[in-house]
């Protein structure tokens, strides 16, 4: 049975598309909290992550992701594919742009 995702729950953020993605900087995951869940571009709503450190990428830094689910249908459980949207600012509760990026 699916564990769902819950503000408050701690998380670790990996992987990509590239063997050693940038924006892992050297590190096998990044850790962080679950902060408040907005409005996303599809049904289901975004999870905000206040990450432990600050990350990196794309001349970005920030504590702040956005992840957005990638598949029609899927919910917050344990384990997921996801879009993530670096922040160097507090998101609000508005959907976010599309991005080419993540």
């Amino acid at each position: 049975m699916p564990i769902p995702l819950s503000v408050g729950d701690r998380v670790h953020l990996s992987g990509g598309y590239d063997f050693e993605p940038p924006w892992l900087q050297g590190q096998s995951r990044y850790l962080g909290t679950v902060s408040a869940f907005i409005p996303g571009q599809n049904q289901t709503p975004a999870a905000v992550i206040q990450h432990d450190c600050p990350i990196s990428a794309d001349n970005i830094t920030g504590e702040t992701l956005v992840l957005e689910l990638r598949y029609v249908g899927a919910e917050w459980t344990e384990q997921n594919f996801v879009h993530v949207e670096l922040c160097d600012f507090s998101s609000e509760a508005k959907a976010l742009a599309a991005s080419t990026t993540g």
